[in-house]
């Protein structure tokens, strides 16, 4: 699951390189013909689609309901977990370029580069190695390490005077959010076997609230106090995670899924 998802990292990484090459080639006055360029990509996709199988899933047990998995604490946990997921990895990659460009004085096309391009690959590169070695790691003790990692890179980036440590703090931020979203959900594959198609729909309802939530309060900070008091506000969600990791997860052995 991680090594999947790390082709959106490298995919998000192409799309700021290319629109930053798209941005000199057409110049700010042409940055419509940016989005028709990108349509390319969905639309191949959907050409692509016409020749993926889709296959039914055999049902061999009785799935569980919502009622049933929201009745369940460890559930709600790994709510919790997908929604400060999805706010601490894109609150960062979608403020890195304008914080590099406002708060430590870049050119939009370094703090493109160096903000959510290097964020990205750092994140990409994150979950290769943890799909690689998941089987050896535990989930749990690697989540509090790379939390509490996300929260110190937050603090780091809002807080350090050098704009070179600050821009280091917003790429390590990527390798540090990077298990958050896919880990969870192998997890809960094997927490709640019955959860199904219902479990990773809830899962990522979750997640892409987190993904709205995350980048609106760090705007909403930023114009009342300034960006780098919402970088350092956004640190919440990565602290929440890391307690509720530590108070409702307990140790567990790591499958191969990861």
């Amino acid at each position: 699951m991680c090594f999947l998802h790390s082709f959106y990292c490298w995919g998000q990484a192409v799309t700021a390189v290319g629109t930053t090459f798209l941005l000199k080639f057409f110049g700010y006055a042409g940055w419509f013909a940016i989005p028709a360029v990108w349509a390319i990509v969905p639309f191949f996709n959907m050409l692509s689609f016409f020749k993926v199988p889709i296959l039914e899933p055999e049902r061999d047990q009785r799935n569980s309901t919502l009622k049933e998995l929201l009745s369940l604490p460890k559930f709600r946990c790994f709510m919790v977990m997908m929604l400060c997921a999805g706010a601490a990895e894109i609150a960062m990659a979608q403020w890195a370029s304008l914080f590099a460009q406002r708060a430590l004085g870049l050119s939009k096309t370094v703090g493109d580069l160096a903000g959510p391009c290097a964020f990205a690959i750092f994140m990409g590169t994150g979950r290769v190695l943890y799909g690689a070695f998941a089987s050896r790691l535990s989930f749990r003790k690697v989540m509090l390490a790379l939390s509490a990692s996300c929260a110190a890179c937050y603090f780091a980036a809002a807080l350090l005077s050098l704009p070179a440590f600050s821009l280091i703090a917003c790429a390590l931020c990527g390798f540090s959010v990077s298990i958050f979203w896919p880990a969870t959900y192998s997890q809960g594959a094997v927490a709640f076997p019955r959860g199904d198609a219902l479990m990773y729909s809830v899962f990522a309802m979750c997640g892409d609230t987190g993904c709205c939530l995350g980048p609106w309060l760090l705007g909403i900070v930023a114009d009342l106090a300034g960006l780098k008091t919402g970088l350092a506000v956004s640190a919440v969600f990565p602290v929440i995670l890391f307690f509720a990791v530590l108070l409702f997860l307990k140790e567990n052995n790591n499958c191969n899924s990861q």
